[in-house]
């Protein structure tokens, strides 16, 4: 049933009517990347140097590489998973696996030819953090989103939960084990580092610097020999713990992650530091640079032998992100990269807009990556090196693009070379703000205004108006208290604004409706604040019809505003949504005015249509997330990696 509120009336309109797919069209994977979340290394069955790494996709795929040479030996894909972080060898050589978005743990035994899937480790816990083997190959776990730890027995084939690590808390991030004890890093509503006794279950949370209470997460744990080291983000200051005394006895600061080397000659660990890789001598504590520097961060670290004179005794490997193999000998200093022979594989499709040339933009998930697409030639090109695009735009003949992590703001001329640091360039971001997430992004006069998500356990978003003749941005937080920006609109020096209960991941709602709030730019102050509908907890898309009124889309239930009255003047509820079944929304639907008139819009996997003067809707395509529009009135969804266009 459909309300309509105009003055003092109600009208009774009937509800929508389904439509099938004929005119869809599929066009094809936008992007195929290399990422790397995880990485670990062993020895083959007949003792060959092997390294392991997953490569982020659909599905993810577990790669078996040559140490020695980046060659791959081997790949099997993981149904159902999109990538991991976790992976470890047991003391017998066999690799685990731990993955998202399905939670599962995975077995490889060196000269398989398969990968088994031992199953879910914790009921409701989606992804797999960072895994470890103790002594007698039992697996431990840390999970999302119960901040849970795991056992897997191989023995018995059984797992075991631990529970929740700290109460309030979503992620356990990361573990390693020591004797019979597990190390849990924990966070994002604050840092926690947990002892957990393996045998009897018991817990107890090892305190932390005060200094470091404002921090949001401990990212990283590693045991080497008697040595705990814990990272603590944001500051990313390693804390280095004696196990025997659990003192703290040396503070490592801009450490980059993700891992600490086991020890190697000299005793001496490994670690990455402001890019660069550094000793640390176990006993007397000293960090020496090495002077193999550009480098991020680390995919765990294995020693092999390479048996040549350049690089004799042992040398030290890691993997990057985007699967090369570096090298590093301490003997002789030399050090190398070499890429590994990793597929590229699909990638979920983040976000969709029409770029100031008309043709559709592609930003990828997770691995990231821009693509084009032109549709009078009916051709994707791909370009390389951008990060999740959470959000874009074109304002002023410039593809504009919201960032993930630390909320950063690139722009790109599609009419010029591509060169990432050039075209496109970045103009800035929002990590010391406290913000992450820049899903809504418009066009508004001659400035842009940018809406954002806090970081993992923030709450409270943000309104940025940047103007790009200066390179100049205005920032304000908390326009609607401890609710995130995730919706924009403009007319007449007005930005509109929806928002979202939710902030960062790792923390807990505060307020309990979603809110319409009104930015004038030219007096940089907000003149409006309102519950456009009560009960829903975000507003999910903004867009104004030619008669000057403002439609509004929560996630299933759309309303039209007048903005002169300051009152919502038609209701109606286009899909149902229970919404303590929501762990979050961020962006949840789209909308657009088309030339005919129509509303055309995207929320629940439906892509549809509403008649504006009598709220009836039609539902074009089922199954589909994402909107955009070509040129020639075309519209685009996505399907996981696969980019689809609805011919008109």
């Amino acid at each position: 049933m459909l309300t309509v509120l105009l003055a003092s009336t109600t009208v009774i309109y009937m509800t929508s009517v389904k439509a099938d797919e004929s005119k869809v069209q599929e066009i094809g994977t936008p992007l195929y990347e290399v990422s790397i979340p995880g990485a670990t290394y062993g020895d083959g069955p007949d003792g060959e140097a092997w390294a392991y790494a997953v490569a982020g996709g659909s599905p993810a795929v577990f790669n078996v590489l040559d140490a020695k040479t980046g060659e791959r030996i081997d790949s099997f894909p993981l149904e159902g998973a999109s990538s991991a972080w976790a992976l470890t060898v047991d003391p017998d050589g066999n690799v685990y696996i731990g993955t998202y978005s399905n939670g599962q743990l995975y077995r490889y035994t060196p000269g398989d030819d398969k990968v088994e899937n031992l199953g879910t480790a914790i009921p409701g816990e989606s992804f797999i953090w960072r895994i470890s083997s103790d002594d007698e190959g039992r697996i431990y776990g840390g999970t999302y989103p119960g901040a849970k730890v795991f056992q897997y027995d191989p023995e018995t084939g059984e797992f075991r939960d631990y529970g929740r690590m700290v109460e309030g808390q979503q992620y356990a991030r990361s573990i390693d084990i020591y004797k019979d004890k597990a190390y849990v890093g924990v966070g994002t509503n604050g840092p926690n580092l947990v002892e957990l006794d393996v045998e009897t279950g018991e817990k107890r949370e090892i305190d932390l610097p005060e200094k470091f209470g404002d921090q949001t997460n401990v990212y990283d744990v590693d045991v080497v020999r008697d040595k705990l080291f814990a990272r603590v983000t944001g500051v990313s200051t390693i804390l280095v713990f004696d196990l025997k005394t659990m003192e703290i006895i040396d503070e490592i600061k801009n450490a980059d992650g993700l891992d600490v080397s086991p020890v190697g000659p000299m005793n001496l660990a490994y670690l990455i530091i402001d890019g660069e890789l550094h000793s640390y001598d176990l006993q007397s504590l000293e960090l020496k640079p090495t002077g193999f520097d550009e480098l991020f961060t680390a995919r765990d670290f294995g020693w092999i032998n390479l048996d040549n004179k350049d690089y004799p005794g042992k040398t030290l490997i890691s993997l990057t992100w985007n699967g090369d193999i570096r090298y590093y000998n301490p003997i002789t200093g030399n050090h190398k990269i070499l890429p590994g022979q990793i597929e590229g594989q699909p990638v979920d499709i983040q976000s969709l807009t029409q770029g100031p040339n008309g043709n559709i933009f592609v930003g990828g998930y997770f691995a990231g990556g821009l693509a084009e697409y032109d549709y009078q030639n009916e051709q994707f090109t791909a370009y390389k090196g951008m990060g999740q695009i959470e959000g874009m735009t074109t304002h002023n003949d410039r593809l504009y693009m919201g960032v993930y992590t630390g909320a950063r703001l690139f722009s790109f001329d599609p009419t010029k070379s591509y060169e990432y640091g050039t075209n496109p360039v970045e103009h800035f971001g929002l990590k010391d703000q406290d913000q992450d997430r820049p899903f809504a992004l418009v066009s508004a006069g001659d400035k842009l205004a940018i809406g954002t998500v806090p970081d993992y356990g923030k709450l409270g978003g943000a309104l940025t108006i940047f103007d790009p003749e200066t390179g100049e941005y205005d920032f304000h937080r908390n326009l609607v208290q401890n609710q995130s920006v995730i919706s924009l609109a403009y007319k007449d020096g007005l930005v509109y604004g929806g928002t979202s209960v939710w902030g960062g991941l790792g923390i807990q709602p505060s307020e309990e409706e979603a809110k319409l709030f009104v930015w004038d730019i030219e007096n940089n102050q907000k003149v409006y604040e309102s519950i456009p509908v009560p009960g829903e907890k975000a507003i999910s898309s903004l867009t104004f019809d030619d008669d000057g009124y403002l439609w509004g889309l929560t996630s299933g239930i759309l309303f039209k505003y007048n903005p002169e009255s300051g009152e919502v003047i038609a209701e109606k509820e286009l899909y149902p949504l229970n919404w303590d079944n929501v762990s979050h929304l961020w962006r949840g639907g789209f909308l657009s005015f088309d030339d005919d008139g129509s509303l055309y819009g995207q929320t629940h996997g439906e892509l549809f249509k509403v008649d504006p003067g009598t709220l009836e809707h039609e539902t074009l395509v089922d199954n589909a997330s994402l909107f955009a529009q070509d040129a020639e009135g075309n519209f685009y969804f996505a399907r996981g990696h696969k980019l689809f266009q609805y011919q008109r």
